[in-house]
């Protein structure tokens, strides 16, 4: 029924255009009207054929000349409905990767010794999980039309010669660089903020406080969890490697 209703239209279009067309001051079909109904000032009698319009309406009404508009017609609706979809799409990852990550937070600060917590994030599921909404995002993005435009712009933030700061702020314009780099951002907060936690678990350091601030701005959650490790006489973390490489041997 849609085709239907595309075809008609079309036809309808070309209709009214080829009558404008055919009645315009320098058409055939208007010197045809003008010889026919102009009288003595045309300076000849009746009885001329006007065959332009009929040319003009039979090739409109040609099967594949219509084809063809219907065709052009649904490939431009689907092109714009696929835009449509892609963009939903990135807008309702944007949501999960800023809301579902909150309730794991809650277990992290509230019930950090907790067996469903330790279940949790003993391994590296949960992180995962927002990692993909990520790569989601960064997928959809290049696959629209014009997703990969803003990496031209995005090459001014690392131009030490130009002015970073005002490139980042032009690059904010763009919803699909926002919802990347905010996605971006929440999920390795949730990771640090994972291992603050399990540093805490080894080497018994209360860790609610950094957690908490990590999950509200960041690397400041890491600074304190330093911080209470130093006041609490735990120190800071040693080189972890080194322990890798002691324990190898």
């Amino acid at each position: 029924m849609r085709r239907a209703g595309i075809e008609g239209l079309v036809a309808l279009a070309a209709f009214l255009a080829v009558g404008v067309r055919s009645f315009s001051p320098t058409s055939s079909s208007s010197t045809t009207f003008r010889r026919r109904y102009g009288g003595a000032a045309a300076g000849t009698g009746g009885g001329a054929v006007d065959v332009s319009s009929t040319t003009a309406l039979s090739a409109l009404l040609d099967p594949m000349i219509t084809s063809s508009l219907v065709q052009s017609a649904t490939t431009a609706e689907s092109s714009a409905t696929l835009a449509a979809s892609s963009v939903d799409s990135i807008r309702t990852a944007f949501n999960v990767a800023t809301f579902l990550p909150q309730p794991f937070w809650l277990f992290l600060i509230l019930l950090p010794k907790s067996g469903i917590t330790k279940k949790m994030f003993g391994g590296m599921e949960v992180i995962t999980l927002f990692c993909l909404v990520h790569f989601f995002i960064v997928v959809t993005s290049i696959l629209q039309p014009d997703g990969t435009a803003p990496m031209a712009e995005f090459n001014d933030v690392f131009d030490p010669a130009g002015n970073p700061q005002a490139a980042m702020v032009n690059m904010m314009r763009y919803p699909n660089f926002v919802s990347e780099e905010w996605s971006h951002v929440l999920t390795w907060d949730l990771f640090v903020g994972r291992w603050i936690w399990l540093d805490g678990l080894r080497r018994g350091v209360f860790t609610s406080h950094s957690v908490l601030l990590c999950n509200l701005i960041g690397p400041p959650g890491l600074l304190l969890h330093w911080a209470t490790c130093i006041v609490t006489g735990k120190g800071l973390t040693l080189n972890e490697a080194a322990e890798e490489q002691e324990g190898d041997a």
